[in-house]
């Protein structure tokens, strides 16, 4: 890893620093099969959500809600969704840091939200990774770089997402199982599998050997079954993305103070984004339920979603929303309306945003693509500046 690096760094550091042309990144971004058909989902799914506003109940009460609605928590809720994405990007530029120093914070920002928006519009949010590590090497990061710290990325939030799950299951499970029992089976079955990852990751990381003997014989007997069509290209893939996990596991553990520091932010980051709801609530003038239930229930909603294998979980996520928030608001039109607007603020406006930054960020011409070119400009004359001998 670290060979790659710096021969990759070498490369970034006469290459983009030194404002000549790139050629070194792929000329298209990876492509994404079926984002037509997505998009058409995600606006289908907005229409149905508005629809939804007035099937709930009477149009009159949504309307009365809408109007008595203090609006300036929304203004709190995009505040929490600001700051989620500035912790997002704080993670990310932590582990920059520690690969390629050096590369901005407003860089690594766009990138950021541009993969909020290409997991959005992608099933199991698998679109983003691809597209933030082409980006990344767009604005100056060697892949050898951006691929391992997007692994690594992934493996802190996904291990960070199950113990935050545990503790609110640990905490809050007797008093909602007996409410809510069909959709407690639903978060059951969520957790477990964020268990499993974590697990699948650690084993390749103590016992790799086996780990990898065990996964080729899943995959020789799914093919054997027919469920595998391709067994040779599925393992060979498999041992390479076996590989670069293990690579992933074995930085982070090997740097302890980075994996808590980031492990520490992704907290807070999970419990801002997991507020927003409350800060909905108290718009609406509700005083019935604390924060800490509203945080249970969200993140409740978010272990449902998690393996729901459509673009931003469509269906799932509003579902177990309606169905867990039933219970904290007064009227069905306060939960068909809140349910709007969460969906609006962690769905459809990271969407919209990530789509604005990728349109500015494909036009040399933007204002924003001027600023990130002058910031190489000045990195690379501070570069100059101190390798001349003279100085």
């Amino acid at each position: 890893m670290n060979a790659r690096r710096t021969e990759d760094n070498a490369r970034s550091s006469s290459g983009a620093r030194q404002g000549s042309s790139r050629t070194d990144f792929p000329s298209e971004p990876p492509r994404i099969t079926g984002r037509r058909f997505n998009a058409i989902l995600i606006a289908l799914a907005f229409v149905m959500l508005f629809g939804y506003l007035f099937i709930a109940d009477e149009g009159p009460k949504t309307l009365e809600a809408v109007r008595r609605f203090n609006y300036w928590f929304l203004l709190v809720a995009f505040a929490g969704m600001a700051v989620y994405w500035l912790l997002e990007s704080l993670c990310m530029q932590i582990l920059v840091n520690k690969l390629h120093p050096g590369f901005s914070f407003l860089k690594t920002n766009v990138v950021t939200i541009i993969g909020q928006y290409f997991n959005g519009i992608t099933p199991l949010s698998s679109g983003g990774q691809p597209m933030q590590a082409y980006y990344y090497r767009r604005l100056g990061l060697p892949l050898s770089d951006a691929m391992p710290m997007l692994l690594c990325r992934f493996i802190v939030y996904q291990t960070t997402v199950t113990l935050y799950s545990f503790i609110v299951l640990a905490l809050h499970f007797n008093r909602i199982s007996s409410q809510i029992d069909a959709l407690m089976a639903l978060v059951v079955v969520g957790f477990v599998g964020g268990i499993g990852l974590v697990a699948a990751l650690l084993a390749l990381a103590f016992a790799r050997k086996s780990t990898t003997r065990l996964a080729l014989w899943v995959i020789g007997i799914l093919a054997k079954i027919r469920i595998v069509r391709h067994p040779e290209r599925t393992k060979e893939r498999a041992l390479h993305s076996m590989d670069e996990a293990y690579d992933g596991v074995s930085f982070l553990l090997h740097e302890p103070k980075l994996l808590l520091k980031v492990s520490g932010v992704t907290f807070v980051q999970l419990t801002v984004f997991f507020s927003i709801s409350f800060a909905i609530y108290l718009g609406f003038g509700e005083t019935g339920s604390d924060i800490l239930t509203v945080i249970t229930y969200q993140a409740f909603v978010y272990m449902i979603s998690s393996f729901v294998p459509l673009p931003g979980a469509m269906g799932a996520a509003e579902g177990s929303y309606v169905a867990f928030f039933s219970s904290v608001y007064s009227s069905s039109s306060l939960v068909a309306l809140s349910t709007f607007i969460w969906r609006l603020y962690t769905f459809y406006l990271p969407i919209v945003l990530g789509m604005w930054l990728t349109v500015l960020i494909n036009n040399p011409e933007s204002r924003l693509s001027r600023i990130i070119v002058r910031q190489d400009v000045r990195a690379a004359f501070k570069d100059l500046k101190v390798e001349d001998p003279e100085n």
